[in-house]
């Protein structure tokens, strides 16, 4: 009993404290403090992640690329999925990852009936969404080199507006550019009217599209952005140029997107031909599931194919 009422006394003397405290103080200016200390977080948080940014992209600040900035660099930034899914980063790639790899290693299981098999092939199965970005990715490389030529003639009619490159830019954004170009422009003006340094922006705009002829096109925009040259004869060049490029790369039928669809085909056909002979012919089923020899035969093919898919995802470009 006289452990309660000594707490009812501590708490009646604490609530008479609390409040001639916040009696001496001006509740504008407790809530003027908070709105400061939000504003500087925000800030700071604003300034970070552009640092981030920049860190990720560029060499001019020394850093290792963590796993988790090149699969946004390499795969959602170049696919540009967060135009449809715009919480996409790598941890949520990592959790599609796992989900696939649960719903199909019951299925699995069940045709192969060992395990060691049954992992290596639910987790080439998981990196169905890595193949579906590096496959968007590519296809945008394409797309924004079949483009590039018009996108110049948008810099061009804008730049003899105002003779600024990122003025230019920025108005191509609502030309008709396309996407996931728009997407890229947009991403980089901002950067640049939050300060960053233009040639940095450039580099990162350049790193995002996996494209030569882009990168050439960067290239030769940073050296007269550098130099202070003649941007318009620049333009006017480049326009003429990546017009003729494109008549020769459309006589000629080059396209990685293309080839990487291919690849895609063939691994997906590797898969269902082993379904198919698994479950239509019994003495294949009985080699490969009932004897040890065939097991470890399936487990070295699906090591195998394993280590195809990996090859197929580091490849970046193709020679032509």
């Amino acid at each position: 009993m006289v452990l309660i009422i000594n707490s009812m006394v501590i708490i009646v003397l604490t609530c008479i404290l609390a409040y001639l405290v916040i009696s001496q103080v001006e509740l504008s200016s407790i809530t003027g403090y908070i709105n400061n200390g939000i504003d500087r977080i925000n800030d700071k948080n604003e300034d970070r992640k552009l640092l981030r940014e920049v860190k990720r992209h560029t060499r001019t600040i020394s850093i290792k690329m963590t796993t988790a900035e090149k699969a946004e660099l390499f795969l959602i930034d170049k696919s540009n999925i967060r135009r449809y899914i715009p919480f996409m980063n790598f941890y949520v790639l990592i959790i599609i990852s796992v989900v696939v790899f649960g719903l199909t290693f019951a299925p699995v299981y069940e045709i192969l009936r060992f395990v060691p098999s049954v992992v290596i092939i639910c987790s080439v199965l998981s990196m169905i969404p890595y193949y579906i970005l590096d496959i968007m990715g590519k296809y945008n490389s394409d797309k924004i080199r079949k483009r590039l030529s018009y996108f110049i003639s948008v810099l061009l009619k804008w730049y003899a507006v105002k003779e600024d490159i990122f003025y230019a830019f920025e108005k191509s954004v609502d030309s008709g550019i396309g996407e996931p170009l728009k997407t890229y422009i947009s991403d980089m003006a901002v950067q640049v009217k939050r300060g960053m340094d233009p040639i940095e922006a450039l580099d990162i705009l350049k790193l995002k599209v996996d494209n030569e002829q882009f990168r050439d096109f960067i290239i030769n925009i940073k050296h007269c952005v550098r130099r202070k040259g003649n941007m318009h004869i620049l333009l006017s060049n480049m326009e003429e140029q990546y017009y003729k490029l494109e008549e020769e790369f459309n006589r000629r039928n080059i396209s990685t997107y293309s080839d990487r669809m291919w690849v895609v085909g063939v691994m997906a056909a590797v898969i269902g031909i082993a379904w198919y002979l698994l479950k239509t012919q019994p003495k294949v089923y009985q080699f490969y599931l009932g004897t040890i020899q065939g097991k470890m035969l399936l487990t070295l093919f699906t090591v195998m194919y394993a280590l195809g898919c990996y090859l197929f995802i580091s490849i970046t470009k193709f020679k032509h």
